[in-house]
């Protein structure tokens, strides 16, 4: 008999058996799902790969490799546009603006001549006629032209919508037609009197392309109020003086005064200089450098002298940075025309103008003493003159009129200056706290948008109720006017609201929250440095404009001064002398040699 120790049951071989035979299938069917899952996941992610593409396909109309070719331009839109946001000077802005222009297609909108915003056949024509004349050196007939047909806003030329479709420029053809322009007039000044037609001499010449330019009209730069915000003034300069691009007439009030004052008692070699340590100097103006009042010694002077402030900070500061010089003693040294707003205490005396025409030997820091003069925050100002003979100091007016803020009454002094000097053209820094977020819905001509100007969306539908709150406060306070309520303050404020506070263009600089909280505090180095930084961002965008509608202008300065030099001193091309005739072929910049008004 064998043994039966190592011999299974015959219970526990069956099982063993049955488990065997149905684990073969079961790891067999594991074995080929496993290897099925990846299979089924790619089917998965095609199927959803070609769906998503066809219901694209179906909203866009593009193709894969179209919408891949957008995604990476929108891609590059995105980087250019940080690298102009973050630019710190103008050639990386220009540089980036351009490329940015080249990927959003604009591009091709500059070449296209067929728009409703501008008169392109009467361009066209202007042009053909300019180059004509020019090519063949027709004396006669390039001064007719330049006398009779210059025109700013020639065919629409003018029109704000223009510079609005692209970053840098506007159309090819505009750009052509101011550049033969300066062409021709350029010809035309350097033609010798061996050149010139019988009859027609250089001094002939000369009138006639002054009278062009007292046709075509002048550009002025007015900077306004907004105390320690007026400082945002200083980067606007800066960018138009570095494009030569800067008016020789200037106007200033309130803390606009201050920026102007500086600039138009220094010569264009002394500006740079200046603009490099304005930021750094000292301008304790609102209290002692190092020390701040306590609330207690401004309610306490309130009380006693009906100021917060005392001005005597300001004097100070402005006696170091312009000294004794006068408005007539300004304009002798640079040819640049200094203006400077100051209103009167009282209601029966008229705003004036101050400059070297109206006031030539009054004392510069005086008269911008006299317009920062703010009621309630600088007590008001006596104007002083200087004696031309004897240097001595006396007030500028005989009676006891004292004067305040040159922005109370008249802000931006257009008429003014249209009255005076010639000028058709008006660009505007506008800072004012009280005023900037108001512009929006009035003055299309605006650069970047402002931290408090109002939401893009709001602004339309604040509009009406901002324009009929204005008309409620202006009727209620001549009605109070009229009643005898405190008439002087009444009439002070419907003047400042009543006033216009654009230009035809308009540079807003992006004001931070936080300078608020400072407004009549002196100027720290670090907020000199970030408003001259925000002022120049502000202009870069507007220079292609300023470019196109001063260009012409300021090539007919620089004729009148080259023309006038021959015709007193003979011969060469106006260099020597008094003239400054420094300058570049092509778009002019900054007129440095104008020697009279007219």
């Amino acid at each position: 008999m064998f043994p039966l120790l190592d011999t299974p049951t015959p219970h526990a071989s069956a099982a063993t058996w049955v488990d065997s035979i149905a684990a073969t299938p079961q790891t067999a069917n594991t074995s080929r799902s496993r290897r099925s899952l990846p299979k089924l996941a790619q089917l998965a992610k095609t199927s959803n790969t070609y769906l998503t593409s066809t219901v694209l396909h179906l909203r866009d109309g593009l193709t894969s490799n179209q919408r891949l070719a957008a995604q990476h331009r929108a891609e590059n839109i995105h980087l250019v546009t940080q690298r102009l946001r973050d630019a710190t000077r103008v050639e990386e802005w220009r540089a980036a603006a351009r490329e940015l222009d080249i990927l959003e297609g604009n591009e091709a909108w500059k070449t296209d001549n067929e728009s409703s915003e501008f008169d392109a056949p009467l361009i066209q024509a202007r042009l053909d006629l300019l180059n004509e004349a020019r090519e063949s050196g027709d004396v006669r007939r390039m001064l007719y032209l330049v006398r009779t047909s210059l025109s700013r806003g020639l065919g629409g030329m003018g029109n704000v919508e223009l510079y609005q479709h692209s970053h840098v420029g506007t159309k090819d053809l505009i750009e052509s037609y101011i550049d033969a322009t300066i062409e021709t007039i350029q010809k035309l000044a350097r033609t010798e009197d061996k050149a010139l037609p019988a009859g027609l001499d250089t001094k002939d010449l000369m009138e006639q392309v002054v009278l062009a330019r007292q046709a075509f009209g002048r550009s002025a730069l007015l900077l306004s109020g907004g105390a320690t915000l007026g400082m945002y003034h200083i980067g606007v300069l800066k960018a138009l003086f570095e494009e030569k691009l800067l008016p020789r007439i200037i106007s200033g009030a309130s803390a606009g005064s201050i920026v102007c004052s500086v600039l138009c008692t220094r010569t264009d070699e002394e500006i740079p200089e200046v603009l490099r340590g304005f930021p750094h100097g000292n301008l304790a103006v609102f209290e002692e450098q190092d020390r701040e009042e306590g609330a207690l010694e401004h309610i306490a002077r309130l009380l006693t002298d009906g100021a917060w402030i005392d001005i005597k900070h300001l004097t100070q500061v402005m006696q170091e940075l312009l000294g004794d010089m006068t408005f007539q003693e300004a304009y002798n040294r640079t040819r640049r025309i200094l203006n400077i707003c100051v209103s009167p205490s009282s209601i029966y005396e008229l705003p004036r103008l101050l400059n070297y025409i109206t006031s030539p030997n009054v004392l510069i820091w005086s008269a911008v003493a006299a317009s920062c003069s703010v009621p309630f925050v600088f007590s008001s100002a006596h104007i002083l003159a200087k004696n031309p003979v004897t240097g001595a100091h006396s007030p500028w007016n005989p009676t006891p009129l004292r004067w305040i803020d040159g922005s109370v009454d008249n802000d931006l002094p257009m008429t003014s200056l249209a009255e005076m000097f010639n000028v058709n053209h008006f660009i505007v820094s506008q800072v004012n706290p009280h005023i900037v977020p108001f512009l929006s819905s009035s003055a299309p001509s605006l650069s970047q948008p402002s931290a408090f100007r109002l939401n893009s969306h709001l602004a339309p539908l604040l509009a009406p109720l901002t324009r009929l709150a204005k008309s409620e406060a202006l009727h209620r306070l001549h009605v109070l006017a009229q009643l005898g309520v405190l008439p002087n303050i009444c009439n002070k404020a419907r003047n400042m609201l009543s006033q216009k506070y654009s230009g035809d263009i308009t540079i807003l600089p992006r004001v931070e929250y936080r300078d608020f909280v400072a407004i009549l505090k002196n100027p720290s180095p670090g907020f000199m440095v970030r408003a001259c930084e925000a002022g120049e961002r502000a202009t870069w965008p507007l220079l292609g404009r300023v470019r196109n509608h001063c260009s012409v202008e300021l090539e007919l300065d620089r004729a009148v001064a080259e023309l006038r030099a021959r015709a007193v001193f003979g011969g060469g091309e106006g260099e020597g002398g008094t003239y400054g005739l420094g300058g570049r072929k092509g778009r002019p910049g900054v007129d440095r040699s104008c020697t009279s008004v007219t």
